[in-house]
């Protein structure tokens, strides 16, 4: 299953995609946007051009795993494209008793799966934008006027997300008796 995912900023929101298989995740773009955050015509573009079933988006929770005013903005959005695309949302187990009382009407514990509709899934991004600098080549000093962060920045951070979510899926790896004990069997469907 391929997946699509987004780190959610003020101005900007970090894009990135898994593997056709759902194995690995790797940055794809930026995209530019107001406070409301991005048009969900625009996601369902993304995941209609790159044929992904279901769409990550980075749940912003503070240190301590408590909700925060980053929280609620990313809660508005991800109910905004949830509604666009007609599907419902998954809650980490670490918000699902303390999401807004406006919004638990329309918010379900743990992944939902309709044939045909995007599974969407709000995954704890602690950490996510300091993970993905580590990953980036050391950046040269900043000079006056210069961005505090670069850009690409927020994509990484968007690939260090989904990379932790696909990375939490169980694996189903079954052994054919007939086959290398060693090496799992591939399902190629």
């Amino acid at each position: 299953m391929r997946w699509l995912s987004l780190d959610l900023g003020e101005k900007r929101t970090g894009v990135a995609l898994s593997s056709p298989e759902g194995t690995f995740a790797v940055p794809l773009l930026i995209l530019e946007h107001g406070v409301e955050g991005p048009a969900p015509e625009g996601i369902a573009r993304l995941l209609d051009e790159h044929s992904a079933q279901g769409l990550v988006i980075g749940l912003p929770l503070s240190l301590s795993g408590n909700p925060s005013q980053q929280t609620w903005f990313a809660l508005g959005v991800a109910r905004r494209i949830a509604s666009h695309l007609g599907t419902s949302l998954s809650l980490p187990d670490s918000i699902s008793g303390q999401a807004e009382a406006d919004t638990t009407d329309e918010l379900e514990a743990g992944p939902s799966r309709v044939e045909g509709e995007v599974t969407i899934v709000l995954w704890d991004e602690r950490l996510s934008t300091w993970d993905a600098g580590r990953l980036l080549p050391d950046q040269s000093p900043r000079r006056r006027g210069q961005r505090s962060k670069p850009r690409r920045l927020d994509a990484h951070a968007a690939a260090v997300i989904l990379q932790s979510y696909l990375d939490s899926l169980p694996q189903e790896q079954s052994r054919d008796s007939d086959s290398d004990p060693g090496l799992p069997e591939t399902d190629l469907s």
